[in-house]
């Protein structure tokens, strides 16, 4: 048995030997390069000049106006001449003593005064301005009020100042 297992090492050393010399070829086989790696045109992407940028000259302006804020009657200025930090407790003095003024709420941080005179609720507030402070009276959507309650209590509140 011992003669038979070393003259089958000898087949089977020229079997491997044999199979990896045919198999050999077969691993280029693998390695086949597809249509798109083998292709020379490689230019790079050319853009005509008129398709590099969009249009942008009447996408970006904007419509003139020539005020932003409504015209603001002289009845209803509210121009003092102090600055707010002291005009703003002064006023919570005078919108208290003034009869038919409810102040439903105040925030000191805004120098503002939520009240309701007449039957219409809106919001005082003491702004800073040139040489002083302003009061301004603002509706619940934050428009700016100048005619109506709003400027005859701004006008009633300067007078007393």
């Amino acid at each position: 048995m011992n003669s038979k297992s070393r003259a089958i090492r000898p087949l089977l050393f020229v079997g491997i030997a044999s199979l990896a010399i045919l198999a050999a070829p077969g691993c280029s086989w693998v390695k086949n390069k597809t249509h798109y790696q083998s292709s020379h045109e490689a230019n790079p992407l050319e853009v005509p000049p008129d398709l590099d940028k969009p249009d942008t000259s009447s996408a970006t302006s904007l419509p003139t106006v020539a005020s932003m804020q409504a015209p603001v009657s002289r009845a209803a200025d509210g121009r003092l001449a102090v600055p707010a930090a002291d005009a703003y407790p002064r006023i919570g003095e005078l919108l208290a003593a003034t009869p038919g003024v409810v102040v439903n709420g105040k925030a000191e941080a805004l120098s503002s005064y939520d009240v309701t005179y007449k039957g219409e609720s809106f919001l005082l507030r003491v702004l800073d301005a040139t040489g002083g402070s302003r009061v301004v009276a603002l509706s619940a959507d934050g428009r700016l009020l100048t005619t109506g309650n709003a400027a005859e209590l701004i006008t009633a509140l300067k007078a007393k100042f």
